[in-house]
């Protein structure tokens, strides 16, 4: 009888540390970010890639061309290793009235350097209450790419049907261009 009694209690002592336990340990778990992975606060993400290096994806960063009342958005995406020998992904969204299902071409240019695709490609379009959201994605040299961050006064034009939209950085966008700058393409110099 005194063994069933001293049983109980520990039972009822010890199930709720247990069960405690498990709850934490699982919430613990939810919360951590994935192993190699930094984060620039909301400016870029790093991932290991083992031999490859360190891949960086910039976040999307914001652009607008108030003639035609259009945003645009990119981000970009690379891996670098000691040397600078890769390509960059820019991936962009045109938010504009009307869908765009082919662009000609797009330039990304500073006071000190101008760098121009001709090799744009659709990824998808949808709809986003009374816009359109057009997503395409190009390739340009990561060498090109590096000296863009030096200056934080950035145009891109968007050339498409024998015209062209030109997109200038917001206020916020310019920030961060130069937090990246700071924390990131410094590396790569």
């Amino acid at each position: 009888m005194i063994i069933k009694l001293v049983s109980n209690t520990v039972y009822k002592i010890v199930t709720p540390f247990i069960f405690l336990s498990i709850i934490i340990f699982f919430t613990g778990c939810l919360s951590i970010k994935p192993g190699g992975v930094k984060s620039g606060k909301n400016l870029f993400e790093t991932f290991y890639v083992g031999e490859d290096g360190t891949q960086y994806f910039i976040k999307p960063l914001g652009f607008s061309n108030v003639d035609q009342e259009e945003e645009l958005f990119v981000d970009f995406t690379f891996r670098y290793k000691n040397e600078v020998r890769d390509s960059v992904i820019g991936n962009f969204t045109l938010q504009s009235s009307e869908i765009l299902k082919n662009i000609d071409s797009i330039s990304f240019s500073n006071a000190k350097t101008k760098i121009l695709s001709n090799k744009v490609r659709l990824l998808f379009n949808e709809r986003k209450k009374d816009d359109f959201n057009s997503r395409f994605t190009t390739k340009v040299l990561l060498s090109e790419f590096i000296t863009l961050f030096d200056n934080n006064e950035w145009a891109i034009i968007v050339y498409k049907n024998n015209s062209s939209s030109t997109f200038l950085p917001t206020r916020k966008t310019k920030q961060a261009i130069e937090k990246l700058q700071e924390k990131v393409f410094v590396l790569l110099q």
